[in-house]
């Protein structure tokens, strides 16, 4: 049976619209696909591990090619819990919204744990190698500016950063559902930008896994 991971990425629950576009997502998605799982985290609400020294340590045996031991082990277990449940996944909503032209801390460290060197990539000779190559990603951004025009997207660090950081790890088949602009517009704007996001998600929820089945 395949599964789809939601990470959530704002504290706001049920006042988010990043949220709310995901749901409307999700909701298609079920009638699309009823034999898929959905697993949900919201890395504002796990208590993520915090990478230490002891932890950095780890990190740089790792880099070296060799295998973690004794201590070094015994402190990468929260993390590779973390690396496992991600990894049993076949395919990933990121809903997220835009705090100072990037992503929240919250969602940043759960990538900085995630993607870790004979996990989810390995070193070659000839370069870097991704073990996620294959799987999908919809990712759902809203923000409170409107970064469509040339000027203003240089600003955008969220699509730019997510796309490199997963197509390091392999994956390079991503959706970027954006809602903008949300704030400093009237009311009937927001609801308006906001409804014509829920309907992207939904054709994106009905078309873009036809061939993951």
């Amino acid at each position: 049976m395949k599964k789809l991971l939601h990470v959530v990425a704002s504290p706001r629950g049920e006042k988010s619209r990043s949220l709310k576009v995901a749901r409307a997502f999700l909701e298609r998605f079920r009638e699309v696909h009823p034999e898929w799982l959905i697993d949900e985290i919201n890395v504002f609400d796990e208590t993520l591990p915090h990478l230490t020294a002891r932890q950095v340590d780890g990190k740089y045996v790792l880099l070296g090619g060799k295998e973690l031991y004794g201590e070094l082990r015994e402190s990468w277990e929260e993390i590779e819990i973390q690396i496992a449940r991600f990894k049993e996944a076949d395919a990933y909503l990121i809903s997220t919204p835009m705090w100072n032209f990037s992503l929240p801390y919250a969602l940043k460290q759960y990538l900085d744990l995630l993607i870790q060197p004979g996990y989810l990539f390995r070193y070659l000779d000839n370069g870097v190698e991704g073990f996620l190559r294959g799987r999908r990603v919809v990712v759902v951004s809203a923000r409170g500016g409107d970064y469509r025009s040339l000027e203003m997207r240089s600003y955008d660090h969220v699509q730019p950063y997510l796309r490199t950081i997963l197509g390091f790890i392999g994956i390079s088949e991503i959706d970027f559902i954006t809602v903008e602009p949300l704030d400093g517009v009237s009311p009937d704007e927001e609801a308006a930008t906001v409804s014509a996001a829920e309907e992207a998600a939904r054709a994106v929820a009905a078309t873009s896994f036809a061939m993951k089945g």
